[in-house]
């Protein structure tokens, strides 16, 4: 028996196997995430889409949700297809095993599975769409028709909100169009939040950044590279809006209290001495007086006190600007039910009524 068909025995031997090799489930939270994004690919990819999502269909009639564990193997078989090309698995291979009605049967007993017992996981998703499809209108009054067969039912099929044991949740469409609004304004507006937030910090990441790389840079800096700074360059570095300028006078505002720095007051200040307008004695004095006030402070104590600051604080920033980002795709990630009370009965409505349809 050749190695690649014992792989195939070994993946194909039991559930645990082939879940972890095609897969790479462990536990239940990732197959819930592994259907999850299944059924996000039913709804909005997949050849039945036209059949499962609000968006799509013309008439609640049109609904059909036959072929869903059919499309959920077909996307396990596309896994286990990418699996075995980065395997190097020849194209023959891969159709014979694709095709073999023993590995057929195995995976669709495993999505069989998957469906009933985390079936609600697809229909949630449709009625995702549902909430979708409100959102499409401008206007109550400009609601699809297949919104209106929803809340009211039609010859064939009764509301869709009509909760089990109790009575109807909505009665009017702009009753559902004005709920979804305000939760679809609910969820930006706090997505804006984080937005501010996020950008903020990376601001203050960038400069610590710079900052950090500036004194680390001014360290190396000799007496022949300040003397080489000219007095233009000197007032360019502190009037033109250009990051690489920028970045030079950052740098050279942590060079060490010494012979260096004086180099440059004493540019700045002949450079005053000989210029002819007042604008340009008031730019000198300004950079004179910007270096004085370096040299008073750049300390060796000093200078390492800052880096060591800006080390920490750019650790404790970078961490912060992590978890915003992953609260704000959390929040993204969250449905539109989850903003609204009333939203979340009416998908609870749904999605018993979608099961029994």
């Amino acid at each position: 028996m050749s190695k690649s068909q014992e792989y195939i025995d070994k993946i194909f031997s039991d559930v645990l196997t082939f879940e972890k090799e095609v897969l790479q489930v462990k536990c239940d939270e990732d197959r819930k995430e592994i259907m999850i994004l299944m059924c996000k690919d039913i709804c909005y990819e997949s050849r039945i889409a036209q059949t499962v999502n609000f968006l799509k269909i013309k008439s609640l009639d049109a609904m059909d949700f036959s072929s869903v564990t059919i499309v959920l193997v077909e996307l396990l078989l596309a896994e286990l297809k990418s699996l075995l090309e980065e395997k190097r698995y020849t194209s023959a291979d891969i159709d014979r095993i694709t095709k073999d009605k023993e590995y057929l049967k195995f995976m669709y007993t495993l999505m069989s599975t998957y469906s009933r017992r985390f079936n609600s996981i697809f229909y949630k998703e449709v009625v995702n769409t549902f909430f979708e499809l409100l959102s499409v209108a401008d206007r109550a009054e400009n609601v699809s028709p297949v919104v209106l067969e929803v809340i009211n039912g039609n010859k064939k099929n009764k509301s869709l909100l009509e909760q089990h044991g109790g009575g109807q949740i909505l009665y009017r469409p702009e009753q559902a169009w004005m709920r979804v609004k305000q939760a679809r304004d609910d969820k930006k507006r706090k997505s804006q939040v984080f937005q501010i937030e996020i950008a903020r910090l990376v601001r203050r990441v960038d400069e610590l950044k710079l900052h950090i790389s500036a004194i680390a840079a001014a360290k190396g800096l000799s007496m022949s590279d300040v003397k080489n700074v000219s007095s233009s360059l000197l007032l360019d570095m502190f009037s033109e809006d250009d990051v690489q300028l920028h970045t030079k006078k950052t740098m050279f505002s942590y060079i060490n209290s010494g012979d260096m720095i004086d180099v440059l007051i004493n540019t700045a200040r002949q450079a005053r001495s000989v210029s002819k307008t007042e604008v340009m004695k008031e730019d000198f004095k300004r950079i004179d007086e910007f270096f004085v006030k370096c040299k008073k402070t750049n300390t060796n104590s000093f200078l390492e006190n800052r880096f060591k600051e800006y080390k920490l604080e750019l650790e404790l920033k970078s961490n912060r600007y992590r978890e915003q980002r992953l609260k704000l795709q959390s929040l993204r990630n969250r449905p539109l039910d989850s903003f609204d009370v009333t939203l979340k009965k009416v998908k609870e409505a749904m999605v018993y009524n979608l099961q029994h349809l």
